[in-house]
């Protein structure tokens, strides 16, 4: 006997229904997760409401007025240093872009120096030679278990303050002088002949960029490929010697109490970064000691084992299998390079914290917008490196099933 069960439908006719057969559930909708979702949008949204109020209120009744409107008024200083004109007619807003431009500057360029600095030392920790070893050891110990404040402190106060006075500086080649009051180094004056030789200079630095992607990667090299790679190289090295040549280079001398011509690295500059780069490369060591003691050590064996030079074996084995590992732990680190960065102000390098949130704030009593507007450069700034690191990341991360 089949086993069905009769039904009659709206027609009267029967029809026959495996009993087995179950209808397709529901869609069941989370009304409570969605309830606790809208209720904490709301309770946020009050909050806000709540407290933009109580702040135009108490404005008001202090007789002030809110917005950006200030960034258009005169600043009435200037600053120490800037990669822009700046002068005590700027605006607030011209304090902002060059406060901007000044911790984009110390923080890209300690970003890049802790990182050479890091890979130095992390490789000299795995060292076989013990002494170097040991010596990476105790500076990495050392450094990451001391606040960076004091280090900034301790560059500033007793390493650059025991350097010798402007008329007994010490000279490096009779072109770099190194005083208590900066470094004074050559620098190229500004002009036609300055463009020409920048672009003489990009043009080389693209044709040796072009050899080196476009050498030949295979074991046997043909002459034409030679004489392809050679040629771009050399234009490339001529190119950049002529550029240097083009040049007229401003010396620094010394005049009265003072050198005159050439560029000035200011102290306060060179205290952070030398801070930042010696601090964060502690950091930098570690990481990629890790990355590198990740590696299966018998790769590295059979590498060795084929007669691969250690050099070779670094650089094409460990190194690009290490990086998978390193990239995350390396972004948080130079994240927290860019707002340590802000440290600037103890020492009284005039970066965004120090101009902007320290004297602007201080003339124009606009709490709200500048430290919204502060927080928003370095929050840009943090999400910017956190979206290339995982870009990268994805890139080179095994991809799997």
């Amino acid at each position: 006997m089949a086993d069905v069960v009769s039904n009659v439908t709206d027609s009267g006719m029967p029809s026959q229904r495996p009993s087995g057969t179950r209808h397709p559930p529901r869609r069941q909708w989370p009304w409570a997760a969605l309830a606790q979702q809208a209720a904490a949008i709301a309770l946020v949204a009050v909050a806000i409401t709540y407290l933009g109020a109580n702040i135009t209120r108490n404005l008001a009744a202090n007789g002030m007025t809110g917005g950006f409107g200030f960034l258009w008024q005169e600043a009435g200083f200037a600053m120490s240093f800037s990669l822009i004109d700046m002068s005590e007619s700027s605006t607030y807003g011209r304090v902002f872009l060059a406060g901007v431009l000044n911790t984009l500057f110390i923080a890209g360029l300690s970003l890049v120096t802790a990182t050479i600095l890091g890979l130095i030392v992390g490789f000299a920790r795995v060292s076989a030679a013990r002494p170097l070893s040991l010596a990476a050891t105790v500076y990495v110990e050392a450094l990451r278990n001391v606040p960076m404040l004091l280090i900034l402190i301790f560059v500033q106060t007793v390493v650059l303050r025991s350097l010798p006075v402007v008329r007994e500086a010490i000279s490096i080649g009779d072109a770099v002088y190194v005083s208590n009051r900066g470094v004074y180094f050559p620098w190229p004056e500004a002009g036609q002949d300055l463009r020409l030789a920048f672009g003489a200079a990009s043009a080389g630095c693209l044709c040796l960029a072009a050899a080196w992607v476009l050498r030949p990667r295979t074991p046997v090299l043909k002459r034409r490929d030679l004489a392809g790679v050679f040629a771009g190289m050399l234009l490339g090295v001529i190119l950049l010697g002529a550029a240097v040549a083009q040049v007229d280079w401003q010396r620094p001398d010394f005049q009265g109490f003072d050198f005159r011509g050439g560029a000035k690295m200011m102290p306060e500059f060179a205290a952070l970064l030398l801070a930042l780069t010696l601090y964060n490369a502690a950091f930098i060591a570690e990481i990629v000691r890790a990355g590198l003691q990740s590696v299966d050590r018998g790769q590295i064996e059979a590498a060795r084992a084929l007669g691969l030079r250690d050099g070779f074996i670094q650089r094409r084995i460990v190194l690009p299998q290490a990086l998978r590992l390193m990239v995350p732990p390396l972004t948080n680190q130079y994240v927290h390079l860019i707002k340590a960065s802000s440290l600037a102000t103890v020492v009284g390098f005039p970066d965004l914290v120090a101009v902007f949130l320290g004297t602007s704030l201080n003339q124009t009593g606009r709490a709200i917008e500048i430290v919204m507007m502060t927080a928003a450069v370095y929050l840009t700034l943090c999400l910017w490196l956190g979206a290339l690191s995982a870009a990268w990341n994805a890139r080179v991360s095994l991809k799997g099933r």
